[in-house]
């Protein structure tokens, strides 16, 4: 109970700073994202019901889109690149730190999933809930290459923000015709399969070319 009012506390104070000062959205957006994307910090960061917040205000005209996306996508990025190489620098240590430690089991999926999937995993993992923030750390753990990781780490933070901002921008409008519970799931659905065709065209292409 606690923990909900406090969240709900610090969710209706940012959204009457942003209401009250619109010039600072973008950063505190930004750096909005960026915690809650940190391995060790996301999992407290409640950025979901923020973003939802966010969106619907947008829907509203009382932000300016542009500047806000950059931000958050900046943030985004960002705060999976750290991620990643605290997991590099950490290495198998990192599953001691006291976060960690009834998470093993997560970051043991994450690992296993990237081995098989690879830089496609950096951006489903986008859309994997409050573990998100393990993705980049396993990553780093596992030495993945630092293109392929920032490359899928751009891609996925460019299509996650707009899905997450999706839902409340289209309630604010007037447009949200699936229930509520489904929009974001159909939103998050549409990405990966967009991204999914993208690299099957690019692999198709290569084949070609060799």
């Amino acid at each position: 109970m606690f923990q909900a009012d406090a969240a709900g506390g610090f969710e209706g104070g940012l959204t009457s700073l942003l209401r009250d000062h619109p010039e600072q959205a973008g950063l505190v957006v930004g750096l909005l994202v960026f915690a809650e994307s940190l391995a060790f910090v996301g999992f407290f960061v409640p950025s979901t019901p923020m973003l939802l917040a966010i969106g619907a205000m947008l829907g509203a005209g009382l932000l300016e889109p542009g500047p806000l996306l950059l931000y958050a996508i900046t943030g985004a990025v960002a705060g999976d690149a750290v991620s990643y190489e605290l997991g590099r620098w950490m290495g198998p240590s990192a599953l001691r730190h006291r976060v960690l430690a009834r998470r093993r089991r997560a970051v043991a999926r994450a690992r296993l999933f990237i081995r098989k999937a690879g830089m496609l995993t950096m951006v489903l993992g986008r859309f994997t809930g409050p573990i998100r923030s393990l993705v980049p750390l396993a990553a780093g753990m596992l030495k993945m290459r630092r293109l392929s990781f920032q490359v899928a780490n751009l891609i996925g933070a460019a299509l996650w923000i707009p899905v997450m901002l999706a839902p409340g921008y289209l309630a604010a409008q007037g447009l949200s015709l699936l229930p509520e519970g489904l929009l974001r799931p159909a939103l998050a659905g549409l990405a990966v399969m967009a991204f999914a065709l993208l690299v099957w065209k690019w692999r198709k292409g290569q084949s070609a070319s060799g």
